[in-house]
């Protein structure tokens, strides 16, 4: 059923009916006809249907494509989104066109003279600044389903923005057609969907209102009277209203003239400003072509220099090479000849090797017998030392103790001969004492 109605519908890459089976029928899918069988439906109804699915196609594409001519400025603002999804060579191709949409002046699509000379007195309206590249920029962002999310994103919040402009009284005349051309869309679907009895029945509801609209008519001819007459009376203070706003015009004629004048003098200064900036901007090319010249003879000669500094490294570095390779062929011839030494000492110490393992062997043996009388024997020498260390304690003992004693007898001689020697002198004492007695009392006498 799903596979038989989705190859009638033909599905737009851009429209959603390729997943509903129809945009316009807003039903389950139980309830739409099966064309595919034979009892379903009349040839003629199918090509109706599939006539219908054409029509709903294209008005899909169509308000898509206004939807993104819409979207143009902001998308253009989305630089990363589209270089996301686009090509690298239809990135290009935008970038081209929106240079060329940005700079009218520099356009080759330009060919009106009186264009021309139009932006250049500062009229950059739409007109002046249309590109025939434009198309091939929608066909472009047309073939990449991938902004879609985004456009319809972008026209949501123009939506938005939409209601708050009504509020305020303002337009947008872009918006409103394309608000137009969907409600159009769904004129078209709903009169697609309405069959012949439908239509013979909205006819006889007609019949009966132009009836209540002819009755309704003579009443609007009587509240026609009473508006005309308020009309009259309207216009007559309306008159007096303009007159009021002819003199408010004329004051603000006078106040406009005045403006024009000062924007004239104000032009002529800018003039001035302009052409000292462009006598200021020769002189300095002048004085920036002479540096560049002396920068450039600079460059030169340095090129020069690094050119011959550059030959002179090369002739080294040729000469330190010839020089390795001649070190790296005598390498060569010396150690080929040592390799002959290197062999014969290898075999030898080889032979040498195998002859040292077997004396490690051998010795390993004696071991066996030698390690315990090693110890017997140590264990003696031990014994005979400590042996030894107890006799010569014993000798330094007595020397030390007669050492000590000799100390002793020679103090004890030294008291005694310092005793003698202390009575010998209170002895002399005495007897001088005595003979100068004697040779006082002889002096008397």
């Amino acid at each position: 059923m799903e596979t038989s109605s989705g190859t009638l519908q033909s599905p737009s890459t851009f429209s959603e009916s390729s997943k509903t089976g129809s945009s316009r029928s807003h039903g389950s899918a139980k309830d739409e006809p099966d064309f595919t069988k034979d009892n379903s439906a009349s040839p003629i109804d199918l090509e109706c249907h599939i006539q219908a699915e054409r029509i709903t196609k294209i008005l899909d594409e169509t308000i898509y494509k206004t939807k993104m001519a819409l979207c143009l400025p902001r998308l253009v603002q989305e630089y990363k989104t589209l270089d996301s999804i686009l090509s690298k060579q239809h990135m290009e191709d935008l970038v081209f066109i929106f240079e060329q949409y940005d700079n009218p002046l520099f356009s080759t699509s330009l060919l009106n003279l009186d264009a021309m000379e139009d932006i250049k007195a500062g009229d950059v309206s739409l007109k002046n600044r249309l590109n025939p590249e434009l198309g091939h920029l929608i066909y472009i962002l047309n073939s990449y389903p991938q902004l879609k999310p985004k456009v319809e994103e972008m026209i949501t919040e123009m939506k938005e923005e939409y209601a708050e402009y009504v509020e305020t009284r303002r337009s947008l005349p872009g918006l409103e057609y394309l608000l137009t051309f969907e409600q159009f869309r769904d004129l078209m679907v709903k009169q697609m969907d309405t069959t012949a009895a439908d239509e013979l029945a909205a006819k006889l509801n007609t019949r009966k209102l132009e009836g209540s609209n002819e009755r309704l008519i003579e009443k609007i001819q009587e509240y026609t009277k009473d508006l005309k007459e308020e009309s009259e009376r309207f216009q007559e203070t309306m008159k007096l209203k303009s007159e009021i706003i002819a003199k408010l015009e004329n004051e603000l004629a006078m106040l406009n003239r005045d403006a024009e004048i000062r924007l004239k003098k104000k032009i002529l200064d800018s003039d001035r400003q302009m052409v000292l900036a462009t006598r200021a901007h020769l002189v300095k090319n002048e004085m920036l072509k002479e540096e560049e010249v002396e920068c450039r003879e600079l460059y030169e000669s340095v090129l020069r220099k690094n050119l011959i500094d550059e030959k002179n490294q090369r002739a080294r570095r040729f000469k330190v090479e010839t020089q390795l390779l001649s070190w790296l062929q005598k390498y060569d011839l010396e150690m080929a000849d040592k390799q002959v030494d290197l062999d014969e000492f290898t075999e030898k110490y080889e032979d040498e090797v195998q002859k040292c393992e077997v004396l490690e062997e051998k010795l390993a043996e004696q071991d066996k017998e030698y390690i315990p009388l090693m110890a017997e024997r140590e264990e003696e020498y031990h014994q005979e030392m400590a042996e030894k260390m107890k006799k010569f304690l014993l000798e330094h003992a007595a020397r030390v103790i007669q050492c000590a004693w000799r100390d002793v007898l020679a103090n004890r001689a030294e008291k005694k001969r310092l005793k003698k020697l202390q009575k010998k002198m209170q002895a002399a004492a005495a007897a001088a004492a005595a003979a100068e007695k004697k040779g006082q009392k002889g002096g008397k006498k």
